[in-house]
Order: C-alpha cells, then sequence, then structure tokens
C-alpha cells in the first residue's frame, strides 16, 4: 500500500479522520476564521504545529496563534490566559498533547475542540473532536506531524517542506530507524515515499553517532543528524545563563526555523549536509552555537550514563536503571532533555552484555522541581507508558494533597515526573517495588500458573506478554 492509498484507507475506516476532515471544510466556509493551536514543544509537535498552520492558512484563509508551552499537557488555566490576551476562537486545536478525558471541559470557553494526537488513552473525551487511530482503530499512529499531514494530503495539496517537516517529526518520535531499515507499520509508506523524494538524507555516512543510532554507533544518515540538530534547537534557552546571552525559547526558535527554511526557497530533497539546511541566516547561527553546547553535554552524560544497574528479566527484557543528573543547564527542564537519549544509546550494549532477547532502560533524574524518571525499550513485551502511569498512580495515592505527579507515553518511551515535595526516597521505592512485582509476575505467567486478578494486574503494570 503506498501513502495516498493508505491515507484514503484511514479516511474511509477511521471515524475521527473522517470528522476532523468534515469540521475543516465546515469552517472553511467561515469568513476568516481564528484558530488557536497548542502543540507539543517537541520537534513532532513543533512540526505538527507547522504543518497544521500551513494548511490551515492555505485551504481555510485562516489566522492561526500557536503556543509552544513546556508542559505536556494543556490545563485550562493556559487556555484561558491565552484567551484573556487574544480573544475568541472559532477553534481550538490540540496536536501531539496527548488524548485526556477533561479536554471536553475546554468546551466553556470555544465552541469547537480538535484534538490530533498519537498518544494511548488516557481519558476519552466525549464531546471534543478527535483523531487518534491509536486510541479509535488501536493502530499505534507514530507521529502526530504524520496524522496532520494525512489531514493535509485529504484537504491538498501539501507541498516539500510539509513533506520535510514530517519526515523530522516521525524522526524525532522513533518512527523509524534508517541505519537499521525499521519503521512502525503505520509510518512505513510515508517513510517509503520520503526515501525516494528525499535520497540524499537516507545515505549511509561515516560521522559521529546522533541521538538516534542506538544500534549502530559507527555510521548514521542525514536525517538522523538533521534531526538531532534541531532536538537541540528545542533546547535553546536552557544554555541562556551557560552562554551570557539571550537566546530565544527553543520550540518557536525551531518552528520560525522551519517556516525561514520555506521564506528562503530551500530546497530539502538537495540538502546533502547539516549546513545545508542550516544556511547563515541569525536563527542558524543560534542553532549551531547550541548545538556545540548539546554535543559538549552529551559527552559529558555519557560518563553518567555507564554503570546501569540490573534490575531482573522480566519475559526476556533485561531491566536496568540508571540514577544520575542532568547536566547543569537542563537540571531546571520540566521534560526529557539530554540524558535519557544518552541513556538510550546504552540499551543494545547491555541487552548484548547480559544475554537477553531485548532490554528496558529506567533513568532515575533528581532535578530542581522534583524526581523525573523516563524509560526506554521494553521490546514490545513492557509498555512503558502503562509502567509510567502505573508509578504515577502510586505516588499521587500516597500523596493526595500533592500536584505535579504524573506518568505515560509510548509503548517503548515514557515518562513519570513527581515534584517536590514528594519524597526521592518514596519515588524509588515505589519504582524498585514495581519492577519486583513484574518480575514475579513474569515468572507466574511463565508458568501458567496466574489467577486473572495477576493476568489483569500484569496488563495495567505495561506487562502485555503472555498476559
Amino acid at each position: 500500500m503506498n501513502y495516498a492509498e493508505q491515507v484514503q484507507q484511514l479516511f474511509e475506516t477511521d471515524p475521527g479522520f473522517a470528522s476532523a476532515v468534515g469540521m475543516l471544510e465546515k469552517l472553511s466556509q467561515r469568513k476568516h476564521p481564528r484558530v488557536l493551536n497548542f502543540s507539543h514543544h517537541d520537534l513532532d509537535g513543533i512540526t505538527s504545529a507547522f504543518i497544521a498552520k500551513r494548511l490551515l492558512e492555505r485551504q481555510l484563509g485562516a489566522e492561526v496563534v500557536v503556543k509552544l508551552p513546556s508542559h505536556f499537557k494543556l490545563w485550562e488555566e493556559a487556555l484561558v490566559e491565552v484567551l484573556e490576551k487574544e480573544g475568541k476562537f472559532d477553534l481550538l486545536l490540540l496536536t501531539d498533547k496527548g488524548t485526556f478525558s477533561f479536554y471536553d471541559d475546554f468546551l466553556k470557553h470555544v465552541d469547537q475542540v480538535l484534538i490530533i494526537d498519537h498518544h494511548q488513552l488516557d481519558g476519552m473525551p466525549k464531546r471534543c473532536t478527535v483523531f487518534n487511530p491509536t486510541v479509535e482503530i488501536s493502530e499505534y499512529a507514530s507521529a502526530a506531524s504524520l496524522l496532520c499531514h494525512m489531514l493535509a494530503t485529504k484537504l491538498g495539496p501539501t507541498d516539500v517542506y510539509d513533506d520535510f517537516a514530517v519526515l523530522l517529526g516521525c524522526r524525532g518520535d522513533f518512527a523509524f530507524d534508517p541505519v537499521q531499515k525499521s519503521y512502525t507499520d503505520f509510518a512505513r509508506p510515508f517513510i517509503e515515499q520520503s526515501m525516494e523524494e528525499f535520497p540524499l538524507a537516507f545515505r549511509f555516512k561515516a560521522d559521529r553517532p546522533t541521538m538516534y543510532d542506538l544500534v549502530d554507533r559507527e555510521r548514521t544518515v542525514l536525517v538522523n543528524q538533521l534531526a538531532e540538530v534541531l532536538h537541540a534547537g528545542c533546547l535553546a534557552h536552557l544554555y541562556n545563563q551557560v552562554l551570557g546571552t539571550d537566546i530565544p525559547y527553543g520550540p518557536e526558535l525551531v518552528y520560525d526555523f522551519l517556516f525561514e527554511l520555506s521564506e528562503r526557497g530551500a530546497r530539502p530533497e538537495k540538502f546533502s549536509s547539516v549546513n545545508d539546511m542550516l544556511g547563515g541566516g541569525p536563527k542558524s547561527r543560534i542553532l549551531s552555537r547550541v548545538f556545540d553546547m548539546y554535543k559538549s553535554d552529551w559527552a559529558l552524560l555519557s560518563g553518567r550514563v555507564e554503570n546501569a544497574v540490573f534490575l531482573g528479566e522480566i519475559c526476556g527484557v533485561g531491566v536496568y536503571m540508571v540514577f544520575a543528573e542532568e547536566t547543569e543547564a537542563m537540571r531546571a527542564a520540566p521534560f526529557p532533555a539530554i540524558l535519557p537519549f544518552v541513556a538510550s544509546t546504552r540499551m543494545d550494549a547491555l541487552k548484548r552484555a547480559g544475554g537477553h532477547p531485548h532490554s528496558m532502560i529506567i533513568i532515575f533524574c533528581p532535578k530542581e522541581r522534583g524526581v523525573h524518571i523516563s524509560m526506554r525499550g521494553g521490546g514490545g513485551v513492557i509498555d512503558c507508558g502503562s509502567m509510567c502511569s502505573q508509578l504515577a498512580t502510586r505516588l499521587r495515592e500516597l500523596y493526595p494533597g500533592q500536584e505535579g505527579v504524573g506518568g505515560g507515553g509510548h509503548a517503548r518511551a515514557a515518562e513519570c515526573l513527581a515534584d517536590k515535595p514528594v519524597p526521592m526516597y518514596a519515588v524509588m521505592h515505589e519504582l524498585i517495588s514495581m519492577v519486583q512485582e513484574m518480575v514475579r509476575l513474569a515468572e507466574v505467567l511463565d508458568r501458567g500458573k496466574a489467577t486473572l486478578e495477576e493476568m489483569e494486574r500484569a496488563r495495567s503494570l505495561g506487562l502485555t506478554h503472555g498476559s
């Protein structure tokens, strides 16, 4: 199936896709509609916002206001604050911001809410329009930027800048690995199309391994390099004090840079190096300087993740933990900055050294605001998102009066955050207890002796194999 066929098939089978198209077609009948788009602050979210804005301006003649706050969930207070400053909008668009039931509350403030998301369900909104194949038809949708591109393709036409943005967004969310030639099923048709449209981006080169080169650390490809530079750019503002200069908010810097590419008439299909993409403008100079700092921090953190602790093997998955701090500039970041990506590059070596079929690494990171836990890997056997969600639930039960505890994410990459004053020792205790429980459940499942209650508990903890 090629990409055009996939888009049409999804339109015919996913009710959320058809509803989203219908909503935007109706909105196009209004004169100068206004759209407020909140999007995630990572590379997938930024490219989602880029594609959505171009679509809405091109097809609807809409005025689009984009916000990229540094928190994953959108809270009602943040929405109200923007509405008080910006006025009334015809549509609230949420891209790559999760699928939560409380998003229905936003309809008190705007007439329509459209959610375009690929994350696992965390409470299904009943009154919002939701385009999330991961939830609606149980097909992991890989990246929100890809869903935005599908919507743009259906309403058409798209162009090379839309295509390039999706390629970066999919790479940012690990939807494919061009070095290992592995792709999620959902992203495969688009990536195969991209290999023809951007052949230079997939050409192998012997160069510094990137954050995306998790297995083969001897070579890389250009698309990995380009995505890593822009990932580092998302962190730009965190280097303000270190560099002693006023650097723009990172997600907005990257977002504006993508528009600068189209404005200067750059040819993404002709890029053969990072410098080709960066050009020579003010934003590119900031991105280059930030990337140099990022590489320095990466080298420092590489030493901190060497001594991973083995916690146990769960259904063939060797589970390891790293206890480490981020670099100085990243300690205030309320999201995974550099450390989890550095630790991820250790998974293949840990798997081989331990003789496991698969590996998983848990990063326990004290930060200024509290404890940040990242989980990576799992081999399709352990669901990282479910584990982080369950850990957050445990901590909320222990500390019901404390806000700032949450967790969730994808099957192979997820986060859990416990703000102060939840004590670090309590987070560590619950985490270790959870892993020990999973080891026990895995042994019971392997013997075929699990009760229905134990099987359900295993599923809730993200242990999918044999349950």
